[in-house]
């Protein structure tokens, strides 16, 4: 085995399990207090090295306050630190990249004390996502999703 192969078996392993989130997913939920639907896609991408998450947002009411939100996250095993990283791009141009923890039913965003966390939990076919502020007991973002294919 070269050192290629070593590495590419490392990184998808390493992702593991971020893999049980692939497929398209549909869902209800609240975000900054207001009824939205959501739709997620997630595919493992560059030799399942890497895995594709784009998540589109839309108020369930027209003329709500809450914009449609879309933002697309790139999830990896990085062998040269041993843990998951996610790389984060969202509008208005903005991209950050966080470690993240495996949970017992999902991902854990681990980010700095002014950043909102990101937690997925996976329970069979049903997904939540969901987002705190610092300081937050109660998700400013909350959807609940169904897979759909």
């Amino acid at each position: 085995m070269t050192d290629w192969d070593r590495a590419r078996a490392l990184a998808q392993s390493g992702l593991a399990p971020a893999l049980a989130l692939v497929g398209r997913w549909e869902g209800d939920g609240i975000a900054h207090g207001e009824a939205v639907r959501g739709v997620l896609t997630v595919r493992a991408v560059l030799d399942a090295t890497h895995i594709e998450v784009w998540e589109r947002l839309e108020p369930l009411v027209a003329g709500g306050s809450v914009v449609a939100h879309e933002d697309v996250c790139f999830y990896r095993y990085d062998v040269a630190s041993a843990q998951i990283r996610v790389l984060h791009l969202m509008a208005p141009a903005v991209v950050t990249e966080y470690a993240v923890e495996a949970s017992m039913d999902g991902l854990v965003w681990v980010t700095p004390p002014n950043a909102p966390s990101v937690v997925w939990n996976l329970r069979g076919e049903a997904l939540e996502s969901e987002v705190y502020w610092p300081d937050q007991r109660v998700p400013e973002v909350r959807i609940a999703y169904r897979r759909v294919g």
